[in-house]
Order: structure tokens, then sequence, then C-alpha cells
């Protein structure tokens, strides 16, 4: 997986693409709290590549950890639609989903 991260005014947009590996899932959950610790922060997923349900779950659910525990401020952008039906299986109580990045950073405002 690659990212990118701009930074938009006070809100990180992290650019994520290729393939979501979860065997470092762990390192990704660290680098966030480490750079992204109770800032507003927007992933883009819309260059993600599928990689399995339970894949991307766990990763909706780091994400959704990160949130819960009001470590970050975090929205997610441009999901495809098999990412967004997986999404709606999910308990992700504390993340929202924007179409787009430019959504998703309305939504600070």
């Amino acid at each position: 997986m690659e990212v990118r991260i701009l930074l938009d005014g006070d809100v990180a947009v992290v650019s994520l693409s290729g393939r979501i590996e979860i065997e470092k899932a762990q390192s990704f959950k660290t680098a966030c709290l480490q750079n992204f610790k109770n800032k507003k922060i927007v992933f883009c997923m819309k260059n993600l590549n599928f990689v399995g349900s339970s894949g991307i779950q766990s990763f909706f659910g780091i994400l959704n950890d990160l949130n819960a525990a009001n470590k970050m401020n975090a929205k997610i952008a441009g999901l495809n639609p098999d990412f967004q039906r997986l999404f709606s299986f999910t308990e992700c109580s504390n993340l929202e989903v924007h179409e787009s990045v430019e959504g998703a950073l309305q939504s600070f405002v």
C-alpha cells in the first residue's frame, strides 16, 4: 500500500493506493497514532485495490478504533462500491464516510 499525505489547512488528506497488507496493519496504526493524534484527517481510499472482505474490514476496524479513543478525528472518502458494501456490514459507528475528499473536508467546517 502506498501512502501520500497532503495538507489542506488543518486537515491531513491521506491518499491510499495499492493493496492493503494486513500483516502491516499494526505498523500502519502506530504510524497514524504518531503522526495524526488529535488531528483532523481524511483517508482517501479511491485508489485501493480489493483485498478480500476480512482485509478491508480489519482496516476499517483499525480506523474505527483510533476514532473511538478520540485519538484522531478521521473520515473516509472515495470508497468504491465493493468497499461501501463491506463497510455497511461493519460496526464502525465512529467513522463518517463521504463520497469525495471535498465532501469530507467540508464536513470539518
